[in-house]
Order: C-alpha cells, then structure tokens, then sequence
C-alpha cells in the first residue's frame, strides 16, 4: 500500500478482458475518502469497467491534499498526467472531497494545475449544489461554494452533472450551460431479478435504503408513514438498511414496536445483499429530500425494478421521472402515505411501475448507456 504522503493511483476492480482494444487513457481524480463508504470510488470503479468495455481505460487517482497540503500535492501531480495529455481528466466533485469544511478553494487550483499540464479537464458534479443554513456563517459559506464552482467550471473543458442544469442556478450562465452534460448516476448495487413472495407471506414489503445525518426525524417520519398504511392495509413488513441505518433503529423500535408493521433494520451490507434486499420488496419509500438523478439509493431501487414513493423538490427531473416513481412535494406526508397505500394495494399499478422502473434502468442508468454519454461527448 502507498503511503498517504503519496498520490495513490487505483486499478479498476473490474479486471475482465475488454470487448475492444483499449484507444483511449483517462484519469479519475478524486479528493478526500469518504466513510466508512465512498460512493464516488465505487462510481469511478464501475464507470471504468463499462469503459473498458468500449476501449477506454480509466485509471483512478485518489488526491492525498489532506495529508500533505495543496503545493506538495500539485507537485506530485505532474508526472501521473504526463503521459495522458491527450486524454481526459473526469475529476469527482463534492463540496467535502476537497475540503474538511466544504470551503474548497484549492480545487480550482487542482483544475488549473490540470489545464496548464495541457490534459483535457472534465469536472463531474455529483453534488452541484452549495450547503443550506440559515446561520451568517452557512451564507458565507454557500457564497463561496457558489464561487467555487462557478470558478472551476469557467475553467474546464466539460462539465458533467448528474441532475439536469435545469435545476443548478449557477450553471445558467452561456459559458458555462454550453459545456455542461447530463449524466446521471448509475446503480452502485448487484441487481437480481425480482423474486415472488414465499407462499404463506402476505404482508407487502417497503424497504428504505439509507438514513440521513438527520437520522431521528427521518426515522420518526418513516415510521409515521408505514403506521398509517398499515391502518388501511394491515400487516407491513418494513426493511431499513445502508448507512446510516443503525442509528435510525432505537426510534423505530420505539414507535413500531408492538405494531402491525414488522421491521428489520441492517447495517452496511454488500453489493450483492442490498441488491437482494431491494428485489425482495414492493416499493422503495424515499424520504431523503426529494427524488434526482444523483440519488444513487434511488437509483439501486430503479435498477431492481422497483416502484419508488417519495417526494419531489426543486432537483426532481428528467430522466429519473421517467422510472415508476409516485411523488410528493416535500413536507406533505398524508399525501406520501396515499402514494403508499396506491403502489401496495392495486397490483396492477404496481407492476406497470415496476415496468417502467426496469425500462427506464435500461434506458438511462445502466453503466452502458452512461460510458457512450461519456464517450460521445469527449470524442
């Protein structure tokens, strides 16, 4: 293992032999590591795969700004891209991959560094809005995040967002919309085939993929939702899993317990077991704000084949209105619940939403159709 002092270059996990002979070198650039998951190296890991599969390799570099500071870093970059300037850099962007604070100037330093090399810059926004807050300091902040990005963007020579630009006010401005691609996120979990409830099971299954920071509100509203269903349905069985998860747990065992909705909470499980999880369900209740394109918990559960419930706000757009989706706007939970009630009562309706969930997982998130966006755009 590399030392943290040093720029850690990663070789896909996906080692199959390409479909074609590899014509094209990129880099994937990606900042600080997120825990105890990192959903960005597992995008990169993934996107590279279905690259190669069209003759275009993408090799993954992880940025240790962190551990050894901005100058040492760019210093250290150079010889990593030399012999790649005839390729393109797909540099992953949140706010906290490049900052501890989400106040990540040096990331238009790395963008600039990156031109001067002469390689092709590509920023992929997969969090392309700034911090919320009401406090002097989360305007302060928002502004400069704003700033940021704008910044970096001007400087690049695509940009990549993974919900519409539609919804991003800072990347209305000419200069920028002109270089700006749609590229959603792809499903991060294995996605069996949909299995038939065992004979003798009845009661219709909602599972939820992840809890916010947020996790006692999020839960008592998760809770709230599945009570009043079951109200009108009877027996629910509720399965909570991904991050976050356990710490929801006490507040649905409070208010669950003794109920008629059975509950199972899991922890982080694998690939293999979240995909299972969610081929073994009747609906996936989204209530981590609203529904988009980036929301890759939503997306696992479009490519399962599952009819989503959740809300929809300012980000909610093409192409993730496109799946079986029945939505609310935000805040309103009777009507969350009515949704709820449809999908699991009315068979018919919830296969059709299942239809259009395998469809639209086929049509706009699978890892195929996202590599030829990539491809297409950076030829």
């Amino acid at each position: 293992m590399n030392p943290p002092s040093q720029i850690q270059k990663k070789v896909p996990r996906d080692r199959a032999v390409a479909a074609y002979p590899t014509t094209q070198r990129w880099i994937a650039v990606l900042g600080q590591r997120d825990e105890p998951t990192d959903a960005l190296e597992d995008y990169c890991h993934l996107l590279a795969g279905a690259l190669r599969e069209k003759g275009c390799s993408l090799e993954i570099l992880r940025i240790p700004w962190a551990e050894q500071g901005w100058r040492r870093t760019l210093r250290d970059l150079d010889k990593h891209v030399v012999d790649r300037r005839d390729g393109w850099a797909l540099v992953q962007y949140t706010s906290l991959s490049w900052s501890r604070k989400g106040l990540s100037g040096g990331f238009v330093r790395l963008i600039r560094y990156l031109k001067r090399t002469g390689i092709n810059v590509a920023i992929v926004f997969h969090d392309p809005y700034p911090f919320g807050g009401h406090r002097l300091q989360d305007y302060l902040r928002r502004w400069v995040q704003s700033a940021v990005m704008r910044s970096a963007a001007r400087l690049a020579d695509k940009i990549v967002s993974t919900v519409s630009p539609d919804c991003v006010p800072w990347m209305q401005a000419a200069p920028i919309r002109a270089k700006v691609l749609l590229v959603p996120v792809g499903s991060h979990v294995s996605a069996p085939r949909r299995q038939k409830q065992p004979p003798g099971q009845d009661s219709r299954v909602v599972v939820v993929f992840g809890v916010t920071e947020n996790q006692h509100a999020e839960a008592a509203l998760i809770a709230r939702v599945v009570l009043r269903a079951a109200e009108k349905l009877g027996r629910l069985r509720l399965m909570v899993f991904g991050r976050g998860a356990k710490l929801a747990e006490a507040v649905l065992h409070e208010l669950l317990a003794g109920s008629q909705v059975d509950y199972e909470v899991f922890g982080l499980v694998s690939r293999d077991q979240a995909g299972a999880m969610l081929a073994n369900a009747d609906v996936e209740l989204f209530v981590r704000y609203g529904l988009s394109s980036r929301r890759t918990t939503a997306i696992a559960g479009i490519a399962c084949g599952l009819p989503i419930v959740g809300f929809t706000d300012g980000e909610t757009g093409f192409p993730v209105t496109e799946a079986g989706v029945r939505l609310v706007p935000v805040g309103d939970t009777d009507g969350l619940v009515r949704e709820l009630v449809s999908v699991l009562q009315d068979d018919v309706l919830r296969e059709a939403l299942c239809e259009r969930s395998r469809e639209a997982a086929q049509r706009y998130f699978s890892w195929e159709h996202i590599a030829e966006l990539y491809l297409s755009a950076m030829r």
